[in-house]
Parts: structure tokens; C-alpha cells; sequence
């Protein structure tokens, strides 16, 4: 008989998602949600840096067209979590960290994450 262990059980990826337009926002959490991601979203680089104190997040997605700068948060993420930036920048480059061009579909925001499992 196969019992079923739930400290065997893998681990579900977290995301934060960092964000400060409210409709994108949500609709980045609802897909990433529906392909059973953990997601935490806050709206500034301040309080994702609450966040990032409180939790270990696989997974860090941030608009950095935003009022509010990111930079700092960016350069201060932990070295293991996978880190898309997303801009509506055509000319940005970031050998670092994958960038997501706004506007972007569904499809394209979840090949991000399929491309880093």
C-alpha cells in the first residue's frame, strides 16, 4: 500500500510580484495563480522589501517602469531567486535578469517561468 506523506510532497514555487498598476497587477497573480504558484504582490519597491525580509520567493517579478525606483531593489534580491524584469523599454538590455516587453500575453508571461524550472 502507498501512503501518501505530505512532507513528500514538492514544493510550490512563491512568487512576488512588484507591481503598482492594480489591474496588472492582479491579472499577473491570477495566471501564475492558475498554474498553482504561490504569489504574494505589493505595489512599490517599499514594501516588496518587507516582503523579501519575511519570505525566500522563488520567483521575483518587477515592472520597472514604475514612479517609485527599483533599482535598489533589484540590485539587493537574493542571488537565488529568478528575477524578470518587466518593462515597456525596447531598448533594454540586462544580461542579468530576463526582461518581459509590456505589452505581453499570457503565454509570454508563463514561458518565463517555464524556461527557469
Amino acid at each position: 500500500m502507498i501512503r501518501h506523506d505530505p512532507q513528500k510532497q514538492p514544493s510550490v514555487p512563491s512568487v512576488l510580484v512588484v507591481e503598482p498598476y492594480d489591474d496588472l497587477r492582479s491579472g499577473i497573480v491570477s495566471v501564475l495563480q492558475r498554474r498553482n504558484y504561490i504569489c504574494h504582490a505589493v505595489s512599490t519597491p517599499a514594501a516588496a522589501a518587507l516582503m523579501l525580509r519575511e519570505h525566500d520567493y522563488a520567483y521575483v517579478v518587477v515592472d520597472v517602469d514604475v514612479p517609485q525606483p527599483t533599482s535598489e531593489l533589484v540590485s539587493s534580491l537574493p542571488a537565488q531567486s529568478n528575477v524578470i524584469l518587466i518593462t515597456d523599454d525596447d531598448n533594454g538590455d540586462d544580461s542579468e535578469h530576463h526582461l518581459l516587453r509590456k505589452p505581453f500575453s499570457r503565454d509570454e508571461l508563463l514561458a518565463q517561468f517555464v524556461r527557469r524550472q
